[in-house]
């Protein structure tokens, strides 16, 4: 601890920078921390000589960040958002029924949180924690007590029931198609503007990792290669919201994609689809025997045949997938 605390600036100057970073203001920091004005522009002040930089451009009316401070305001937002988390968690008393749910950011966006308002409105006394994350479900693991995971059913420390295998297949916004020739064969793909997920970006992000164009082309048995350039993205959520625009043709998955079709911003210009040995599943702590766990499984199977919930032992060789045309 002592070696971090060399290399630490005063927490107290971070808190009032953190605080006037938000607020673009000294007067409105010192308003919330309950100090004066002077007191919080000395903290920054000395910040800023401590660490040999400018956080601010000094404007006549509020305040803006330079990139340096940009940078710093991201890593202790971060930091402190996690340090008050952890102590809510701490200080949670024990008669407080509540859960954490740990999701990638695209299950959140596109499944979850569009229907969390039907779980809190069944049990209101549960307080509901989501935790998501870019970097799959085991960046979450140690922090959530169940959860969606995408992968192949294989998560330390928890049970793992499969909801949805994970098929792949393009998707594209009606407007998209609109006026251009009707596409009848995989091959026709080549010619369009492709929206993929960068994996140099994304790395970590599972599904950046599972499958991009060229892999998907091969899954389904067609050789060759796009002529046009693709437009990528580092995020899951930027890509189906370029295609809910009309910027090209995506790959889009199961489960994911379900509200976007159903709605009509989406549909499937071919019928072409590729099966993977991966799946979303309902993932329980095995450390935790909690009633909201339950309370959570139980929901959440109503909106998957009874048949289709059933806890597996998935296949051991990983990343493999298996193709069918549909």
């Amino acid at each position: 601890m002592g070696a971090l605390g060399a290399r630490l600036p005063r927490l107290s100057g971070l808190l009032m920078f953190e605080t006037a970073s938000r607020h673009q203001s000294f007067t409105l920091a010192a308003r919330e921390l309950s100090v004066t004005q002077s007191a919080v522009s000395q903290q920054v002040r000395a910040l800023e000589q401590q660490l040999g930089v400018t956080l601010f451009i000094r404007l006549p009316r509020g305040l803006q960040l330079t990139p340096e401070g940009a940078r710093l305001q991201r890593a202790v937002s971060l930091g402190f958002e996690h340090i008050a988390d952890a102590a809510s968690d701490i200080s949670r008393t024990d008669n407080t029924p509540a859960i954490t749910i740990g999701v990638t950011f695209a299950i959140a966006t596109f499944w979850l949180v569009p229907r969390l308002p039907q779980f809190r409105a069944l049990h209101p006394d549960i307080d509901v924690h989501v935790i998501a994350s870019d970097r799959g479900f085991d960046a979450v693991a140690e922090r959530v007590e169940t959860g969606i995971a995408f992968g192949t059913g294989h998560w330390a420390g928890f049970h793992a029931s499969l909801l949805r295998q994970g098929d792949a297949f393009p998707v594209c916004s009606p407007a998209y198609l609109r006026g251009r020739t009707k596409l009848r064969s995989v091959e026709q793909l080549f010619d369009e503007t492709l929206l993929s997920l960068d994996a140099g970006l994304s790395r970590g992000d599972e599904r950046a990792d599972l499958l991009d164009w060229p892999r998907w082309f091969a899954g389904v048995g067609v050789a060759g290669a796009p002529h046009k350039r693709m437009l990528k993205f580092n995020s899951h959520p930027l890509l189906m919201q370029a295609a809910v625009e009309g910027q090209g043709v995506a790959i889009g998955w199961s489960l994911l994609t379900d509200d976007l079709i159903a709605s009509g911003k989406l549909v499937r210009p071919l019928d072409a689809v590729l099966h993977t040995d991966k799946g979303y599943y309902l993932v329980a702590s095995e450390r935790e025997a909690k009633p909201e766990i339950g309370a959570f499984r139980t929901w959440l199977q109503t909106y998957f045949q009874p048949s289709k919930i059933h806890a597996t032992t998935p296949p051991r060789s990983h990343g493999k997938i298996r193709t069918r045309r549909a």
